[in-house]
């Protein structure tokens, strides 16, 4: 009687909350398409059969979209219905857990990887992900992948497969790494926008596409190195993967023009050329071929395979977890000061995890996993805070670095007891800056002006008059003062003197690689690599895994997770042109967002802002 209660009480409030939306775009979305809506978001609450795992058949891991860490949501359920986030994403640790469990159940023999509908992300996700197809294949089971084309992340993660098939009307597109960024100095000096900028260290180029044309000597050389380290791991995976002869494979890339003309055109051929395929096929081959590998035919293929993500509900179970935890907490996006959303390391909501963590008796370490390029200096300091408190009572903290733990994303990872970062992480960028705009000249050629008066040489007024020339030399101040605290933190994190810290520091960038060499990393490795090192810091045997994150409301998760799934519903919720028009000025206007993330109270901030294009901004 309890459970139909609550399934009647559930059920009532999705009414209530959907005849309050329907009022809202009944005009844009139409009667019919809504009633659509509602039938369908009713069969995700309140349907679904049992699932069931294929004897001896195969898990398909399908790629969508971007590759998170943590899955990202609408702020609101409104924002949700309205087509507020209608981007697939794939979650990092699902896909991990997913093949590492299927490694070890008989019932799983075959592993399909799909990265067609693959974004593009940062490398070491990829290679994380290879990672596990390797441990999968080292169980003698086998793996198979097929592309109607492979982009460069796609083909990545296809070559730790043992066999590769592409359409024949295909391609795979390689192009090697590249660093590049629009520049708005010009177009700021047209709108008479200054931006007034202080900064500290040689290769601290976070703000250039604000104040220069073009890319700087310094950030040049620093993003050469670092691409050039990317991309010799990335021809290692491929030609390892392909068993493929590495200088034959870099030299390709010089002859492309002239060997795509030896095949009159055809991509598709061109890979076959290459070794870069083991067969072309259309689709309905590529379905009779994995038919005959599962033992079936092509109208039993269906029964032969599972999804990953109803693999892992089929899987999951009711234990009650151990009384030792080992607490993963993230740092996932840019940090900002106060309570922020998944997606966002927020320092007041980062810092409650670390802090519940610390004072939960069941959990003895703590896994800081930092995905960030860095952003507020106050809110990065609040999370270094409580990972010394953390230490203080005696629960191990070990850093695992995502894609890129840079700037603030390093301040925060400093003082931990062991750092892990995979190869291609992206760390460093020891430095720091500020910046005001000032638009007085934009408000003036409009008619606007700004006077007034002052009762001390620091009154200012805003973002409407140039900064005092004394409030200027504070703020320059504030950020050298804030640059050498910085070099302390890692000196003394890193056990390392101030001096050399600064040599390595200076805003510039590494991979993993050099990383370790240069004593700003431990060790190289996954993410279940750093766990299993502070489960030995702990002397933990048994222990369980908990992720500390905040629930999400159950109205945003429905509505969201259903327009993921149905993108073309949201898709036709919103009404945007997509000429190129306004595509250029949604760029431009997206790039220019950036000043909306500097919410540090002192304007201090540790920012790699070229890292940023894994969260929407910069490259």
């Amino acid at each position: 009687m309890t459970t139909v209660k609550v399934i009647f009480s559930s059920g009532w409030k999705v009414a209530i909350l959907f005849w309050k939306y329907f009022r809202k775009i009944q005009s844009a979305v139409g009667t019919l398409l809504f009633l659509g809506l509602v039938v369908f978001l009713a069969v995700s609450f309140f349907g679904g059969d049992k699932i069931t795992v294929p004897q001896q058949g195969a898990l398909v891991v399908s790629l969508d979209g971007s590759l998170q860490e943590q899955k990202t949501y609408n702020q609101s359920s409104f924002q949700a219905i309205s087509g507020g986030n209608i981007k697939r994403q794939t979650i990092l640790r699902q896909v991990i857990k997913a093949i590492d469990t299927a490694a070890e159940d008989d019932r799983i023999t075959t592993l399909i990887i799909n990265t067609n509908g693959l974004a593009g992300t940062l490398p070491s996700k990829l290679h994380y992900i290879g990672e596990a197809m390797s441990r999968f294949r080292a169980t003698g089971k086998k793996i198979y992948t097929y592309g109607n084309s492979f982009t460069q992340g796609g083909y990545l993660v296809a070559t730790y497969a043992d066999e590769i098939y592409l359409h024949p009307y295909g391609s795979i597109l390689l192009s090697g790494y590249g660093s590049y960024q629009n520049y708005y100095k010009d177009f700021l000096d047209k709108i008479k926008v200054e931006v007034q900028l202080f900064r500290v260290g040689k290769y601290k180029s976070a703000m250039e596409p604000y104040i220069r044309g073009d890319m700087s000597p310094a950030a040049k050389e620093a993003s050469r190195e670092m691409l050039d380290n990317l991309w010799a791991e990335y021809t290692t995976s491929v030609t390892n993967g392909r068993a493929l002869e590495k200088d034959s494979f870099t030299a390709s890339f010089d002859m492309v023009d002239k060997d795509i003309a030896s095949v009159n055109g055809d991509l598709a051929q061109l890979a076959m050329k290459y070794k870069l395929v083991d067969g072309l096929q259309t689709r309905e081959q590529w379905r009779a071929f994995l038919a005959e590998k599962l033992a079936t035919d092509i109208s039993g293929l269906s029964d032969k395979i599972i999804g990953y993500k109803a693999y892992l509900e089929a899987n999951s179970n009711g234990i009650l977890p151990p009384k030792n935890v080992i607490a993963v907490v993230y740092a996932n996006g840019t940090i900002m000061d106060g309570k922020q959303p998944q997606g966002v390391a927020g320092g007041d909501t980062v810092s409650r995890h670390l802090r519940e963590a610390r004072r939960n008796e069941n959990v003895k370490a703590v896994i800081l996993r930092v995905n960030s390029p860095g952003g507020s200096a106050f809110a990065s300091e609040l999370i270094r805070q409580e990972v010394l408190l953390l230490k203080e009572v005696g629960k191990p903290v070990v850093v695992s670095m995502g894609s890129l733990a840079a700037s603030g994303g390093y301040w925060i990872s400093a003082n931990a007891d062991e750092i892990w970062a995979s190869p291609t992480t992206i760390t460093g960028s020891i430095g720091i800056f500020g910046v005001i705009p000032n638009f007085e000249g934009t408000l003036a050629t409009i008619g606007i002006t700004t006077d007034g008066v002052g009762t001390t040489p620091l009154s200012v007024a805003g973002l409407s008059k140039p900064l005092p020339d004394k409030v200027k030399a504070i703020i320059q101040s504030t950020i050298e003062s804030g640059y050498d605290r910085f070099l302390n933190i890692v000196a003394e994190g890193r056990d390392m003197t101030v001096e050399q810290v600064h040599e390595i520091a200076q805003g510039r960038v590494w991979t993993g690689n050099k990383a370790i060499e240069l004593g700003l990393v431990d060790k190289l490795g996954t993410f279940e690599d750093a766990v299993a090192s502070v489960a030995e810091r702990a002397e933990l045997d048994d222990y369980k895994i908990a992720f500390w994150e905040d629930p999400i409301p159950w109205d945003v998760k429905l509505i969201s997770d259903f327009m993921e799934r149905h993108a073309t519903i949201g898709k036709m919720l919103m009404t945007q042109s997509s000429s190129p028009q306004k595509m250029l000025m949604a760029k431009i206007m997206k790039n220019l967002s950036i000043f909306s993330q500097f919410n540090d109270p002192n304007h201090a901030y540790v920012l790699c802002i070229p890292c940023m294009g894994e969260f929407g901004n910069g490259q």
